[in-house]
């Protein structure tokens, strides 16, 4: 059975057959100590030639079909996921062993059945094939370094290959007859340490003034002074154990001065400004420069395995400049460099061998803290910095199922200060079954695009980098995430792939049948696309891809999923409000009609044909019509057509139909329907007026009464009065007509006060006396007829008959028939008839209450009084009689000697005046005579 590791490796080993390999040849430069040259001679000088290098291309990702691992065309280093992990098998060769066919279609099977990712892969991963080829086959890559400024690597068989950050070649020779265990770069000189017990020293670029350490025992580390150039000093160590700072003296000759021994090989040596540190049985161990002490030792950790410190050799990585990152194993420290005090210049390897004074160790102005620890499973080959305080490790497990091979290296993602794993890709490598952690690299360069991440193995080497926008925005797009591409493309394309994106998606969901989020991504994808309004061409093709894909969803029935959100801002094309208006219609969803007809401005649809439509809907059942009349009225309004909407009104009893006859003066054109605009506030017929009450009618029929007093002159009030007279209900209406009119124009009215009073006695008896006494051209016997049939109407007939002269009716009437004394007698003032006074009281002799009213000094009645109580029955007993004539009596005196009280007053200033005339008239005049 061919698992999915091993049709990977089947690729692998495919493309290692097609790229031949080649050997360096006459491309790589013969070094001082290669075979050719064999010498031992310090100065070494070698000429470089550049290499062929082929342009780098994306590894092939794989993938099982029909049980045989295919190429996919373009495609690159494929990141799989824990879920994805897949047995490896031990394979030799080209060869690969399959299982019986069965076994290979139920595996297809199960993988077609698994989910795709919903998210890209955190990593990009390309293949680096600018490297010379013969270094993956007859070769391999032992150590490599990467400088912000050049990248090295090294081979087990001493060459040495410098290439720019982009891995355009600068130079490749041989400067080392064994494997090369370090290399040490400060981008313009380097250093390579070997096990065949030498150190190389020279420039990157430049052949000449190489040099060549001889230390007779393998050496594992080298770093070169901060200064090397002035101080030519240096620090290397390996199998013999000891950390050894090189310098030449004043005679050229190399001086050694030995920091460390004796505990066991040195594995690694690396320096931080004038911080030197290094790896050995003994730990890590950091080591001041200015002060010439250690800062720190931290033991390398013992488990329960017993694995040797120099079995795995350190990785380090310095992230920042004051922070250190170890890896050693299964262990991953973290340091931090501080400052004790302020620094000192000429801090470097170089300050060791300085005076006789350097016996005199100073305090050390740095420091250093171990910030975190970690321990993991399994074997790392590297570590380096991630983002967000995670770290990124190359880890090479070994094959669960085949004894000393190993799995697919991965790429896994931690975070830096619990150690859980954030996430973890397998890295499709060549040959990765036979290789061992000790053959893998891990580095890291930030250049001027993306941070890239390099694992270079002994067989193989991988370029990786986070996906860009752009490459996520690709991804989402190739596997028909289309939404997602949508999304991001806002940061990645331009806004032409972006709404190519956003369309893909609204198909999908289309086809999909998926109508609510059809018309979610109709409306944010090209509302959004919509905000960009410098390209007018795009704009217009934004408008016109949005409203196609609405006029889709009407086709397909879905309006009530998209009407909600078809924009009014901006404005589409006329077409889908018209198809949309036109679908509702058909479908007699009156209700969503009435809606959008009123929610969208009217210049967005065809008004006029709608209109057209309506009225067509009308004519067809015009009394089952009044929704479809509404929208009409709506239209013919909004149209400005406001009067051909007017008996559309008053079908539907809207009360507009009122102000727009009233503004316009259009009553006499609806003559014919007064009545019917009459009775649009009524919510009922003409027969039930009867049941309506006139403090309630005045207020129902105000405005219609208003219109009929301003348009009586139009049409003739001997006209409105045939048509509110039958059926007699009306003449409700009528008579508010004429009450309303003759208050506003009594003299176009004056000619039918006799119907007035008809309605009047009718309708509104309460104010029949004020019509009576306002009124004076009404028949006044019609009206003396009226009241005197009906006993209610004593005041109006009183005030009739003292009208015509016959008070003594009036009077007997109220007398008789009101009783009421205080009536009588003021109707008896009002007259001036000196007789009635005379009737009243013989009339009254035999009333009781009216003779006790009539002696009542409030009546007053002047000199009736004698005559009242001369006449007054001597058995009538008669209520306070006593106190009546005593009152009388009083008031009768105090109104004689007020009016004795002042006729004196008056005689007095008469007397005066006369008296005062008197004197006056008997005095002499003085003239003034003139003299002549």
């Amino acid at each position: 059975m061919m698992t999915q590791s091993d049709a990977k490796l089947s690729l692998i080993q495919e493309s290692s057959e097609e790229h031949n390999p080649v050997g360096l040849g006459g491309q790589a430069e013969k070094g001082p100590l290669s075979q050719d040259n064999k010498k031992d001679d310090l100065d070494v000088s070698s000429n470089s030639k550049e290499g062929n290098m082929d342009e780098t291309k994306s590894i092939d990702r794989t993938e099982i079909r029909d049980g045989f691992a295919s190429r996919l065309e373009g495609a690159e280093v494929s990141g799989n996921k824990d879920k994805n992990n897949a047995e490896s098998e031990a394979v030799s060769g080209s060869d690969v062993e399959s299982e019986d066919q069965s076994e290979e279609e139920e595996e297809d099977e199960e993988e077609e059945e698994e989910e795709e990712d919903e998210e890209p892969p955190l990593l990009n991963y390309t293949r680096i094939t600018k490297l010379p080829k013969n270094f993956f086959t007859r070769d391999s890559i032992s150590a490599c370094q990467f400088h912000e400024k050049v990248f090295a690597f090294a081979t087990h068989a001493g060459f040495l290959h410098f290439t720019e950050t982009d891995f355009t070649t600068i130079r490749t020779f041989r400067c080392h007859r064994a494997s090369i265990t370090s290399i040490f770069t400060d981008g313009d000189i380097f250093a390579t340490s070997s096990i065949d017990g030498s150190v190389v020293i020279g420039s990157v670029r430049d052949s000449a003034g190489m040099l060549a350490c001889d230390f007779k025992r393998p050496v594992h580390a080298v770093v070169l002074d901060d200064k090397y150039k002035t101080s030519k000093t240096f620090v290397s160590g390996g199998m013999a154990g000891e950390v050894i700072l090189s310098q030449r003296n004043w005679l050229g000759n190399r001086l050694d001065i030995i920091l460390d021994r004796d505990n066991g090989p040195v594995v690694g040596i690396y320096t931080v400004d004038d911080v030197l540190f290094w790896m050995n049985d003994s730990g890590i161990t950091f080591y001041s420069i200015s002060s010439k002490t250690k800062l720190l030792q931290v033991p390398f950790p013992r488990d329960e395995q017993g694995t040797r410190p120099d079995l795995y050799w350190p990785s380090v990585h310095f992230p920042e400049t004051d922070r250190i990152i170890v890896v050693w194993a299964n262990h991953i420290w973290t340091f931090k460099i501080s400052l004790t005090k302020l620094p000192q210049h000429g801090n470097h390897l170089g300050s060791i061998l300085s005076s006789a004074a350097s016996s005199l160790r100073a305090a050390p102005d740095k420091k250093i803290d171990q910030e975190h620890y970690l321990y993991v499973n399994t074997v790392l080959a590297g570590v380096v910095s991630f983002k967000n305080d995670q770290l990124l490790c190359l880890e090479v497990p070994p094959s669960k199922t085949v004894k000393n091979k190993s799995e697919l290296p991965r790429f896994k993602v931690i975070d830096m200060f619990s150690g859980l794993e954030i996430h973890s890709d397998e890295v499709v490598s060549k040959s990765y079954q036979n290789l061992t952690v000790k053959d893998y690299h891990l580095g890291k360069h930030i250049g001027k695009g993306a941070t890239e991440y390099y694992m270079i193995s002994a067989k193989d080497a991988v370029a990786a980098h986070e996906l860009s926008l752009k490459e996520r925005f690709d991804w989402f797009s190739n596997t028909g995430h289309d939404y997602e591409a949508w999304k991001i493309g806002l940061y990645a394309v331009d806004k032409s792939a972006r709404l190519e994106a956003g369309k893909r998606h609204i198909n999908k969901t289309v086809s999909q049948e998926n109508w609510k989020e059809a018309a979610k991504s109709i409306t944010e994808v090209f509302s959004e696309a919509h905000d960009d309004r410098k390209d007018d061409y795009f704009e217009a093709h934004v408008i016109k891809d949005w409203g196609n894909y609405i006029l889709l969803l009407l086709e397909r029935e879905q309006a009530n999923v998209i009407v909600d959100l078809i924009p009014t801002e901006p404005p589409l094309d006329n077409q889908v409000y018209d198809a949309t208006l036109n679908y509702y219609l058909k479908a007699n969803q009156i209700s969503n009609f009435s809606k959008y007809l009123r929610l969208w401005p009217k210049k967005l649809f065809s008004l006029g044909a709608f209109c057209e439509k309506l009225e067509e809907v009308i004519e067809q059942d015009p009394e089952n019509s009044a929704d479809y009349r509404k929208d009409l009225v709506f239209l013919l309004i909004e149209n400005g057509n406001d009067v051909k909407a007017i008996p559309h009104l008053i079908k539907l009893k809207d009360q507009r139909a009122l102000d727009i006859i009233r503004r316009r003066k259009l009553l006499s054109m609806f003559s014919n329907q007064l009545v019917e605009i009459l009775l649009l506030p009524f919510n009922g017929s003409a027969k039930e007026l009867s049941s309506l009450d006139l403090r309630d009618a005045v207020k129902v029929f105000q405005k219609p009464v208003e219109l009929l007093v301003e348009g009586a002159h139009m049409i003739g009030v001997n006209s409105i009065i045939p048509k509110l007279s039958s059926p007699r209900e009306l003449r409700l209406l009528l008579f508010l007509f004429f009450r309303k009119a003759s208050s506003v124009n009594s003299l176009m009215i004056a000619p039918y006060e006799d119907d007035m009073l008809e309605l009047y006695y009718e309708y509104d008896k309460t104010h029949l006396l004020d019509f009576l006494r306002s009124k004076n051209d009404y028949n006044i016997d019609k009206a003396i007829d009226l009241c005197a049939s009906d006993e209610n109407c004593f005041n109006e007939l009183i005030y009739l008959w003292g009208k015509v002269g016959e008070t003594r009716k009036a009077l007997s009437l109220i007398i008789d028939k009101k009783n009421d004394p205080q009536l009588a007698i003021e109707f008896v003032k009002g007259s001036g008839d000196s007789e009635l006074w005379e009737y009243l009281v013989t009339y009254s002799m035999n009333k009781p209450s009216f003779i006790e009213k009539l002696l009542d000094p409030r009546a007053d009645i002047g000199t009736a009084y004698p005559e009242v109580v001369k006449r007054v029955p001597e058995k009538m007993d008669i209520t306070g009689l006593k106190v009546s004539l005593e009152n009388v009596t009083k008031e009768n005196f105090l109104s004689l000697n007020v009016g004795t009280g002042v006729f004196k007053i008056i005689d007095d200033e008469t007397n005066q005046l006369a008296h005062e005339f008197l004197n006056l008239r008997d005095m002499g005049k003085p003239f003034e005579v003139n003299n002549a």
